[in-house]
């Protein structure tokens, strides 16, 4: 059965709207982002604001009573940041590199060491289920990483950049800075777009989902991350295809705070939303969903603390391993192989 014409026209539009709205509030966290230390802008500054439309898409789902669409949507948001768009960052920054080799400044690694280190959030919800234990965890170990890199934050100093990486090159941005307040009306403007249009699309992913017999978090999995995250993805593209250590390194640390914002405060709120409602803990559902989040992050934290310098082989990695985290979304998750794995796990 197929979706009638109205669904399908809120959702095409909402999609859309909301697609534009990522933009403006990616665009809006560029412009007030460039006057910060790589580290800050992308663990405090860029990478927050880049989460603010799952983040919207998530509690008006939790709200709505639609848990299957929000953790659909964080934990393919999750997947995405730290796999297509860091892999992106990594194929297209060290493709344009003379070496071919991307190095990362050691307070970015850093954030690697903490993102490896947030997975214990999504494990213990994974393990233990809906509880307020798990959910102070996740807030308490935000909050520790925003105070880290307000404390570690330092201006980077291009001889630091040049005893590491030999192709370090100084370069003056010859455009006019553009204003703070461009940068703030972006913003305001792609979060009020958000914040009126995410319902609808909501609504008509879950009624999409019924029509078709199969997850909301299936559908939320593909369609949110488009778009909320697409912006991002340009953004790391953007930034790395000069090859300019700078600017990878921005991208980089982007990335690794955007998804340690999901595995540890959206992790948090839901399992917060879950005690607070009396949602049921469906496996393996959300089991599922938490253990992709877990995996895909720790690897991404991994290639980026464990290796003295990354390639492209290591964003090819990383596409891969969407693919296959794509693969099990799609074949345990959908509703006739879900309600199988229930049964299993009932029995």
């Amino acid at each position: 059965m197929l979706p009638d014409v109205y669904t399908i026209f809120v959702g095409v539009t909402t999609f859309a709207l909301l697609v534009v709205a990522s933009w403006c509030v990616g665009e809006g966290g560029e412009i007030l982002g460039k006057k910060y230390d790589a580290s800050i802008v992308g663990g405090l500054v860029i990478a927050w604001l880049n989460t603010a439309p799952e983040t919207i898409f998530f509690i008006t789902a939790l709200e709505s009573d639609n848990p299957r669409f929000a953790v659909g949507a964080v934990s393919g948001s999750s997947i995405v940041v730290c796999t297509i768009a860091l892999g992106a960052c990594l194929w297209i920054g060290a493709r344009a590199r003379k070496s071919g080799k991307v190095f990362l400044q050691q307070s970015v690694k850093q954030q690697c060491y903490i993102l490896g280190a947030s997975v214990l959030v999504p494990v213990t919800i994974m393990v233990l289920g809906f509880n307020l234990f798990s959910a102070v965890l996740g807030v308490l170990f935000y909050i520790g990483f925003l105070i880290y890199s307000l404390q570690r934050g330092e201006p980077s100093r291009p001889e630091e950049e040049k005893d590491e990486d030999i192709e370090a090159i100084i370069e003056e941005d010859d455009e006019e800075e553009e204003s703070t307040t461009k940068g703030v009306i972006y913003l305001c403007v792609g979060g009020v777009m958000i914040f009126l249009f995410s319902n609808p699309f909501i609504q008509s992913v879950v009624a999409t989902a019924s029509a078709l017999q199969v997850s909301p978090t299936l559908l939320a999995f593909f369609l949110a991350p488009i778009a909320s995250e697409a912006p991002e993805i340009l953004e790391s593209i953007s930034l790395s295809r000069k090859g300019h250590p700078q600017s990878i390194n921005v991208a980089f640390s982007n990335l690794v705070g955007g998804t340690l914002s999901k595995t540890t405060l959206l992790c948090a709120i839901f399992c917060f939303y879950g005690v607070r409602k009396g949602f049921v803990w469906e496996a393996p559902n959300y089991t599922i969903s938490l253990c992709l989040i877990s995996v895909c992050a720790f690897a991404a934290a991994a290639i980026g603390f464990g290796f003295q310098h990354q390639t492209h082989r290591h964003g090819a990695a990383l596409f891969a391993l969407f693919v296959m985290c794509g693969l099990v979304q799609y074949f345990l998750n959908g509703n006739a192989a879900e309600e199988e794995l229930q049964q299993i796990v009932a029995g």
